[in-house]
Protein backbone atom coordinates (compact mmCIF):
# COMPACT_ATOMS: atom_id res chain seq x y z
CA UNK A 1 0.00 0.00 0.00
CA UNK A 2 1.23 3.61 -0.86
CA UNK A 3 2.05 5.74 1.72
CA UNK A 4 0.09 9.15 1.94
CA UNK A 5 1.27 12.36 1.71
CA UNK A 6 1.65 14.68 4.84
CA UNK A 7 -0.84 17.37 2.64
CA UNK A 8 -3.28 14.06 2.80
CA UNK A 9 -2.97 13.06 6.20
CA UNK A 10 -3.44 16.67 7.49
CA UNK A 11 -6.51 17.37 4.95
CA UNK A 12 -8.38 13.86 6.32
CA UNK A 13 -7.39 15.09 10.34
CA UNK A 14 -8.92 18.73 9.19
CA UNK A 15 -11.49 17.19 8.03
CA UNK A 16 -12.76 14.73 10.10
CA UNK A 17 -12.06 17.60 13.11
CA UNK A 18 -14.62 19.93 11.12
CA UNK A 19 -17.16 16.84 10.39
CA UNK A 20 -17.17 16.70 14.33
CA UNK A 21 -17.50 19.94 15.15
CA UNK A 22 -20.35 19.95 12.36
CA UNK A 23 -21.74 16.52 13.80
CA UNK A 24 -21.81 18.36 18.05
CA UNK A 25 -23.06 21.59 16.85
CA UNK A 26 -26.37 19.77 15.02
CA UNK A 27 -26.69 17.61 17.60
CA UNK A 28 -26.68 20.06 20.74
CA UNK A 29 -30.58 21.84 19.71
CA UNK A 30 -31.84 18.03 19.58
CA UNK A 31 -29.94 17.23 22.83
CA UNK A 32 -31.73 20.45 24.62
CA UNK A 33 -34.76 19.51 22.95
CA UNK A 34 -34.77 16.32 24.26
CA UNK A 35 -33.70 16.88 28.01
CA UNK A 36 -36.00 19.67 27.83
CA UNK A 37 -38.87 17.77 26.99
CA UNK A 38 -38.15 15.53 29.72
CA UNK A 39 -37.57 18.22 32.76
CA UNK A 40 -40.12 18.43 35.81
CA UNK A 41 -42.70 21.44 35.42
CA UNK A 42 -41.24 22.82 38.52
CA UNK A 43 -37.34 22.42 38.38
CA UNK A 44 -37.76 23.81 34.41
CA UNK A 45 -40.31 27.06 35.80
CA UNK A 46 -36.88 27.92 38.54
CA UNK A 47 -34.23 26.14 36.87
CA UNK A 48 -34.62 25.46 33.15
CA UNK A 49 -33.53 22.48 31.26
CA UNK A 50 -32.15 19.77 33.40
CA UNK A 51 -29.54 16.45 32.17
CA UNK A 52 -29.80 15.12 35.58
CA UNK A 53 -32.29 12.40 35.34
CA UNK A 54 -33.28 12.88 38.71
CA UNK A 55 -35.56 15.91 37.63
CA UNK A 56 -36.55 13.92 34.61
CA UNK A 57 -40.42 12.84 33.58
CA UNK A 58 -42.23 11.83 31.05
CA UNK A 59 -45.35 13.90 31.99
CA UNK A 60 -45.40 16.00 28.77
CA UNK A 61 -45.24 12.98 26.29
CA UNK A 62 -48.12 11.65 28.37
CA UNK A 63 -50.05 14.34 28.03
CA UNK A 64 -49.27 14.94 24.33
CA UNK A 65 -49.98 11.35 23.27
CA UNK A 66 -53.00 11.48 25.02
CA UNK A 67 -56.38 11.64 23.25
CA UNK A 68 -57.37 15.05 24.30
CA UNK A 69 -54.19 16.20 22.49
CA UNK A 70 -54.05 17.94 19.08
CA UNK A 71 -50.38 16.64 18.90
CA UNK A 72 -51.95 12.79 18.96
CA UNK A 73 -54.59 13.94 16.88
CA UNK A 74 -51.89 14.50 14.28
CA UNK A 75 -49.53 12.21 14.93
CA UNK A 76 -52.81 9.23 14.15
CA UNK A 77 -52.88 11.26 10.43
CA UNK A 78 -49.62 11.73 9.56
CA UNK A 79 -49.24 7.87 10.54
CA UNK A 80 -51.74 6.91 8.46
CA UNK A 81 -50.38 9.42 5.53
CA UNK A 82 -46.98 7.70 6.03
CA UNK A 83 -47.88 4.29 5.89
CA UNK A 84 -50.37 4.44 3.13
CA UNK A 85 -49.34 6.71 1.38
CA UNK A 86 -45.97 5.19 0.64
CA UNK A 87 -47.28 1.78 0.27
CA UNK A 88 -49.53 3.07 -2.38
CA UNK A 89 -46.87 4.76 -4.05
CA UNK A 90 -44.33 2.30 -4.27
CA UNK A 91 -46.87 0.26 -5.38
CA UNK A 92 -47.73 2.62 -8.63
CA UNK A 93 -44.20 3.37 -8.94
CA UNK A 94 -42.94 0.08 -9.26
CA UNK A 95 -45.88 -1.01 -11.20
CA UNK A 96 -45.39 1.94 -13.79
CA UNK A 97 -41.24 1.54 -13.78
CA UNK A 98 -41.31 -2.07 -14.75
CA UNK A 99 -43.85 -1.79 -17.68
CA UNK A 100 -42.17 1.45 -19.13
CA UNK A 101 -38.42 -0.41 -18.75
CA UNK A 102 -39.78 -2.64 -21.21
CA UNK A 103 -38.44 -0.88 -24.50
CA UNK A 104 -41.72 -3.38 -26.97
CA UNK A 105 -43.94 -1.91 -24.97
CA UNK A 106 -46.37 0.20 -27.21
CA UNK A 107 -46.37 4.17 -27.15
CA UNK A 108 -42.68 3.30 -24.53
CA UNK A 109 -41.41 6.72 -26.08
CA UNK A 110 -44.35 8.55 -26.09
CA UNK A 111 -45.46 7.50 -22.46
CA UNK A 112 -41.66 8.70 -21.23
CA UNK A 113 -42.42 11.92 -23.01
CA UNK A 114 -45.54 12.46 -21.37
CA UNK A 115 -44.11 11.68 -17.46
CA UNK A 116 -40.84 13.90 -18.34
CA UNK A 117 -43.32 16.20 -19.59
CA UNK A 118 -44.81 16.64 -15.80
CA UNK A 119 -41.42 17.46 -14.74
CA UNK A 120 -40.96 20.22 -16.72
CA UNK A 121 -44.54 21.95 -16.44
CA UNK A 122 -47.75 21.88 -14.63
CA UNK A 123 -51.07 23.45 -14.78
CA UNK A 124 -50.87 25.43 -11.43
CA UNK A 125 -52.13 25.78 -8.45
CA UNK A 126 -55.64 26.37 -9.28
CA UNK A 127 -56.19 23.73 -11.86
CA UNK A 128 -55.13 21.08 -9.47
CA UNK A 129 -57.46 22.11 -6.80
CA UNK A 130 -60.13 22.28 -8.76
CA UNK A 131 -59.10 18.56 -10.50
CA UNK A 132 -59.16 17.44 -6.62
CA UNK A 133 -62.24 18.92 -5.92
CA UNK A 134 -64.30 17.50 -9.22
CA UNK A 135 -62.63 13.83 -7.42
CA UNK A 136 -64.58 14.88 -4.43
CA UNK A 137 -61.20 14.89 -2.18
CA UNK A 138 -61.32 18.02 -0.58
CA UNK A 139 -61.42 17.81 3.10
CA UNK A 140 -60.07 14.08 2.90
CA UNK A 141 -56.74 12.47 3.52
CA UNK A 142 -57.01 11.13 -0.01
CA UNK A 143 -56.06 14.55 -1.39
CA UNK A 144 -52.87 14.10 0.03
CA UNK A 145 -52.17 10.81 -1.35
CA UNK A 146 -53.72 10.19 -4.46
CA UNK A 147 -52.71 13.36 -6.47
CA UNK A 148 -48.97 12.91 -5.31
CA UNK A 149 -49.32 9.14 -5.85
CA UNK A 150 -46.09 9.04 -8.02
CA UNK A 151 -43.01 11.25 -8.35
CA UNK A 152 -41.68 11.55 -11.80
CA UNK A 153 -37.83 11.49 -10.72
CA UNK A 154 -38.18 8.48 -8.26
CA UNK A 155 -40.30 6.71 -11.53
CA UNK A 156 -37.26 7.20 -13.73
CA UNK A 157 -34.93 6.26 -10.98
CA UNK A 158 -36.70 2.98 -10.24
CA UNK A 159 -37.21 2.49 -14.21
CA UNK A 160 -33.40 2.36 -15.02
CA UNK A 161 -32.67 0.07 -12.42
CA UNK A 162 -35.32 -1.93 -13.44
CA UNK A 163 -34.06 -1.76 -17.30
CA UNK A 164 -30.44 -2.80 -15.44
CA UNK A 165 -31.73 -6.19 -14.72
CA UNK A 166 -30.26 -9.31 -16.31
CA UNK A 167 -33.03 -10.02 -19.28
CA UNK A 168 -31.56 -14.30 -18.84
CA UNK A 169 -33.76 -14.28 -15.05
CA UNK A 170 -36.74 -12.91 -16.82
CA UNK A 171 -36.47 -15.31 -19.68
CA UNK A 172 -35.75 -18.04 -17.73
CA UNK A 173 -38.99 -17.12 -15.28
CA UNK A 174 -41.23 -17.26 -18.83
CA UNK A 175 -39.78 -20.10 -19.61
CA UNK A 176 -40.75 -21.97 -16.69
CA UNK A 177 -44.06 -20.97 -17.06
CA UNK A 178 -44.54 -17.45 -15.40
CA UNK A 179 -46.43 -14.71 -17.03
CA UNK A 180 -45.55 -10.54 -16.68
CA UNK A 181 -47.26 -10.32 -13.37
CA UNK A 182 -45.42 -13.30 -11.95
CA UNK A 183 -41.74 -12.09 -13.51
CA UNK A 184 -42.29 -8.90 -11.81
CA UNK A 185 -43.34 -9.88 -8.38
CA UNK A 186 -40.78 -13.03 -8.38
CA UNK A 187 -37.90 -12.07 -10.05
CA UNK A 188 -37.79 -7.85 -10.55
CA UNK A 189 -39.31 -6.76 -7.04
CA UNK A 190 -36.88 -9.22 -4.76
CA UNK A 191 -34.09 -8.26 -7.09
CA UNK A 192 -35.27 -4.38 -6.70
CA UNK A 193 -35.10 -4.19 -3.02
CA UNK A 194 -32.34 -1.68 -2.49
CA UNK A 195 -34.09 0.89 -4.51
CA UNK A 196 -37.14 -0.09 -3.26
CA UNK A 197 -36.43 1.26 -0.28
CA UNK A 198 -34.75 3.99 -0.79
CA UNK A 199 -37.80 5.40 -3.12
CA UNK A 200 -39.58 4.42 0.09
CA UNK A 201 -37.85 6.29 2.24
CA UNK A 202 -38.09 9.13 0.33
CA UNK A 203 -41.75 9.25 -0.23
CA UNK A 204 -42.36 8.20 3.67
CA UNK A 205 -40.45 11.15 4.69
CA UNK A 206 -42.21 13.27 1.99
CA UNK A 207 -46.10 12.44 3.26
CA UNK A 208 -44.62 12.50 7.27
CA UNK A 209 -43.03 16.34 6.27
CA UNK A 210 -45.87 17.35 4.25
CA UNK A 211 -47.77 20.72 5.35
CA UNK A 212 -48.30 22.53 2.25
CA UNK A 213 -50.81 20.45 0.57
CA UNK A 214 -52.53 20.13 3.57
CA UNK A 215 -53.49 23.63 4.55
CA UNK A 216 -54.93 23.77 1.02
CA UNK A 217 -56.85 21.00 1.03
CA UNK A 218 -58.15 20.47 4.42
CA UNK A 219 -60.54 22.52 6.66
CA UNK A 220 -61.49 20.10 9.32
CA UNK A 221 -59.10 20.51 12.28
CA UNK A 222 -59.36 16.42 13.07
CA UNK A 223 -57.77 15.80 9.48
CA UNK A 224 -54.35 17.82 9.90
CA UNK A 225 -51.55 16.12 9.98
CA UNK A 226 -48.80 16.51 12.14
CA UNK A 227 -46.38 19.26 10.87
CA UNK A 228 -49.51 21.44 10.24
CA UNK A 229 -50.66 21.14 14.04
CA UNK A 230 -47.01 21.22 14.98
CA UNK A 231 -46.12 24.72 13.28
CA UNK A 232 -49.63 26.03 14.51
CA UNK A 233 -48.44 25.30 18.24
CA UNK A 234 -44.88 26.71 17.67
CA UNK A 235 -46.39 30.02 16.23
CA UNK A 236 -48.75 30.03 18.80
CA UNK A 237 -51.86 29.92 16.57
CA UNK A 238 -52.93 26.36 18.06
CA UNK A 239 -52.90 25.20 21.48
CA UNK A 240 -51.64 22.05 22.32
CA UNK A 241 -54.31 20.56 24.56
CA UNK A 242 -57.82 21.26 24.31
CA UNK A 243 -58.73 23.79 26.89
CA UNK A 244 -61.39 21.74 28.13
CA UNK A 245 -58.99 18.69 28.01
CA UNK A 246 -56.28 20.84 29.48
CA UNK A 247 -58.94 22.36 32.75
CA UNK A 248 -60.09 18.56 33.49
CA UNK A 249 -56.52 17.51 33.71
CA UNK A 250 -55.63 20.41 35.69
CA UNK A 251 -58.66 19.42 37.98
CA UNK A 252 -57.58 15.60 38.13
CA UNK A 253 -54.17 16.02 38.78
CA UNK A 254 -54.71 18.72 41.42
CA UNK A 255 -51.32 20.40 40.07
CA UNK A 256 -50.44 22.52 37.15
CA UNK A 257 -49.45 21.02 33.25
CA UNK A 258 -46.66 21.15 32.34
CA UNK A 259 -45.16 24.66 30.88
CA UNK A 260 -45.84 25.47 26.94
CA UNK A 261 -42.43 25.36 26.25
CA UNK A 262 -42.13 21.76 27.40
CA UNK A 263 -44.89 20.31 25.43
CA UNK A 264 -43.29 22.55 22.19
CA UNK A 265 -39.90 20.69 22.88
CA UNK A 266 -41.90 17.15 23.42
CA UNK A 267 -44.20 17.95 20.18
CA UNK A 268 -41.00 18.65 18.04
CA UNK A 269 -39.05 15.84 19.53
CA UNK A 270 -42.51 13.50 18.30
CA UNK A 271 -42.55 15.04 15.19
CA UNK A 272 -38.83 14.10 14.39
CA UNK A 273 -38.26 10.79 16.37
CA UNK A 274 -40.57 8.29 13.79
CA UNK A 275 -38.41 9.25 11.03
CA UNK A 276 -35.09 9.16 12.74
CA UNK A 277 -35.98 5.68 14.50
CA UNK A 278 -36.76 4.02 11.17
CA UNK A 279 -33.68 5.03 9.42
CA UNK A 280 -30.66 3.30 10.88
CA UNK A 281 -32.80 -0.13 10.35
CA UNK A 282 -32.84 0.72 6.21
CA UNK A 283 -29.47 2.64 6.12
CA UNK A 284 -27.60 -0.66 4.51
CA UNK A 285 -30.55 -1.02 1.54
CA UNK A 286 -30.42 2.83 1.35
CA UNK A 287 -26.71 3.38 0.60
CA UNK A 288 -26.57 0.77 -1.72
CA UNK A 289 -30.19 1.96 -3.72
CA UNK A 290 -28.29 5.51 -3.70
CA UNK A 291 -24.97 3.85 -4.50
CA UNK A 292 -26.72 1.72 -7.78
CA UNK A 293 -29.13 4.22 -8.63
CA UNK A 294 -25.72 6.82 -8.98
CA UNK A 295 -23.58 4.28 -11.38
CA UNK A 296 -26.55 2.94 -13.14
CA UNK A 297 -28.47 6.29 -13.85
Amino acid sequence: MAHTSLASRVFDAANCVFLALLGIATLGPLAYLLFGSVTQAEYYRTVGVSINPAYWTLDSYALLLGSGSRIYVGFKNSLFLAVVGTTLSLAATAGLAYGMSKSELPGHKLLIFLVFFTMLFNGGMVPFYLVVKWLGLVDTLWSLIFPMLVNAWFLFLMMRFFEELPQELEDAARIDGCNEIDVFLRIALPLSMPVLVTVGLFYAVGYWNDWFWATVFLTDPNLLPLQVVLRGVLSQLIQVLDPATASEMAQQQQSSLPPVDVLRMAAIVVTVLPITLVYPFLQRYFTKGVMVGALKG
